[in-house]
């Protein structure tokens, strides 16, 4: 009877008959007889997920996670299966035929190589079999808009700068060109030395880039270094480094070893910037030259990827490149539009706290990444929502250790952390493909950060929801932010497109507010006094 009722209902309305009517009360008496044996009664239908209220109960993919305390065994399973890396959500998906997203691209250089449609083209290019048998058995069964473009581009030789949202597989389109050139592991023939070179900005983004070199090595003995001063040791010792295939690290370490005498990059033949507006910062760019005039290989190879270049971090690419390709996919610097955008006011400072605590009490999707501005901040905020009761929060920021760092980023990837307080350490190419919702506490700092932000979510052609607060210090520089969400089809009020255009000195002083270091000054008030009088009581204590 109930289902039949909720397939009326969603049909918008029913018509009155007598003999559905007495097929109702025959079968309401039988439910009266067998009332002690509902809980074995099967369902002949199906209730439609859109009416289907009851099924956080029943363990579908509901906002919450509800504990039943009934079925401690079924927990047991369901937390099992989210530890591996979140392998059920994945499997899932990959059953599920997720529509293809299409960007507009833009290729421009002098003899672009055509684009690719398929992974099976690359048979024409000479790409290893095995290879592309990797590639088949990680998953991967047609190329995205960035890897159709620029793996064709890299095959051929030829320098690349490419501009492509987050999330669409910037690092599959470098990684199999520079396994295919590679051909084989480092053999005598193939030189001394280290061969290719991946710089990002951050140890975890190093790591991640490493787990998916190691897809595409499986069946080779490839020897891929994920750099750090343990490896660095090890490589120092003779003849060590001369067997390297590729190395990932970070600007900072890589220079340090080089400084060193621990590796030399002669041999290099494919350098990768990653996250190359960040690469092309000033804080960056000194390490960046120096790696760059090591590799001194004839026919170095070098490819600039960045979901976002400003103008001025795009001239420095270009004249580092020799005659390169320029790939644009979708509009520069806009997020995808599966990410729906929206700006929350509040008044100030203080008044954001209680604003993310009543967001959480309504229905949200975990896992959840707040971006706080500072260490502190995010450490205050992680602290505040544990002490208000908010289940499984975590902190993540460059002021922990190598190995708290690394904890937290396993726990998120098993599904134990259910929101992440962090800064931009993870706003830098970490992929979490289960990421559901970004919150940024604190205003962005450029709309580069903006970009990068919110595309924690919405990855591989999944949803995702992105919530900005912002105060009344944020106001000059929030028509910035306002453009880019027009740009990728979020919907903005009006009286805030009607604000003046910021000032070049606003913009440079964009984000960069003076924040207090706790996130609710409200628990220290008092603090002080109390101090003072239990010093004056007991010296002791002074």
């Amino acid at each position: 009877m109930s289902n039949e009722a909720f397939r009326l209902l969603s049909r918008g309305g029913t018509v009155f008959s007598k003999s559905n009517i007495d097929n109702h009360l025959l079968i309401k008496r039988k439910e009266s007889r067998q009332k002690g044996q509902r809980n074995a009664t099967v369902l002949d239908g199906q209730i439609p997920s859109e009416l289907d209220f009851f099924k956080y109960a029943q363990g579908g993919q509901g906002k919450r996670k509800i504990v039943d305390e009934s079925s401690n065994s079924e927990k047991k399973r369901k937390v099992n299966h989210e530890g591996e890396d979140m392998q059920d959500e994945d499997e899932l998906l990959a059953s599920v035929a997720i529509p293809e997203v299409i960007h507009r691209v833009s290729a421009k250089g002098s003899d672009v190589p055509p684009h690719i449609d398929s992974f099976e083209a690359l048979n024409t290019f000479g790409v290893p079999s095995r290879i592309t048998a990797n590639l088949k058995s990680s998953g991967y069964k047609t190329p995205t808009s960035v890897q159709s473009y620029c793996i064709p581009i890299l095959l051929k030789s030829r320098d690349l700068a490419a501009i492509s949202p987050t999330g669409t597989g910037k690092t599959l389109a470098y990684l199999l060109p520079i396994f295919s050139k590679l051909a084989a592991p480092a053999s005598p023939s193939s030189g001394n030395g280290v061969r290719a070179v991946v710089v990002v900005p951050t140890r975890e983004l190093a790591h991640q880039i490493y787990n998916e070199c190691l897809k595409l090595a499986q069946g080779r003995k490839w020897k891929i270094i994920l750099f750090s001063k343990a490896t660095a040791n090890a490589l120092s010792q003779n003849g060590a480094a001369d067997k390297v295939d590729i190395i990932i690290s970070t600007p900072l370490r890589l220079v340090a070893a080089l400084q060193n005498g621990v590796i030399d990059l002669n041999n290099v033949r494919h350098l990768v910037l990653d996250e190359a507006d960040r690469m092309l910062d000033p804080e960056f760019m000194p390490q960046i030259q120096e790696i760059v005039n090591s590799c001194t290989y004839s026919f170095l190879q070098k490819a600039f990827f960045s979901a976002t270049l400003p103008a001025g971090a795009e001239k420095l690419a270009m004249e580092m490149l020799n005659n390169p390709v320029r790939v644009v996919v979708g509009v520069k610097d806009t997020p995808l539009p599966l990410i729906s955008q929206s700006l929350t006011y509040v008044a100030d400072d203080p008044s954001k706290l209680p604003s993310l605590l009543s967001y959480f009490a309504k229905p949200y999707n975990p896992p959840v990444l707040i971006f706080a501005s500072t260490q502190t901040r995010a450490t205050s905020l992680a602290e505040e929502l544990v002490l208000n009761g908010i289940a499984n929060v975590d902190c993540l920021h460059a002021g922990l250790t190598q190995k708290e760092r690394e904890d937290a980023v396993t726990r998120m990837r098993k599904g134990e952390s259910w929101v992440m307080v962090t800064t931009e350490v993870m706003a830098r190419g970490m992929d979490f493909k289960g990421v559901r919702e970004v919150i940024n506490y604190d205003f962005p700092t450029t709309v580069q950060s903006y970009v990068h932000r919110i595309g924690r979510t919405g990855r591989a052609g999944r949803e995702g929801k992105a919530v900005t607060f912002f105060t009344d210090d944020d106001a000059p520089y929030l028509k910035t932010i306002a453009n880019v969400l027009l740009q990728s089809g979020s919907t903005v009020p009006d009286w805030i497109l009607k604000l003046p255009k910021p000032s070049k000195l606003k913009k440079r002083q964009m984000g960069k507010i003076k924040r207090p270091d706790v996130v609710n000054p409200a628990r220290f008030v008092g603090r002080r006094d109390s101090i003072k009088k239990r010093s004056a009581l007991h010296p002791i204590y002074a």
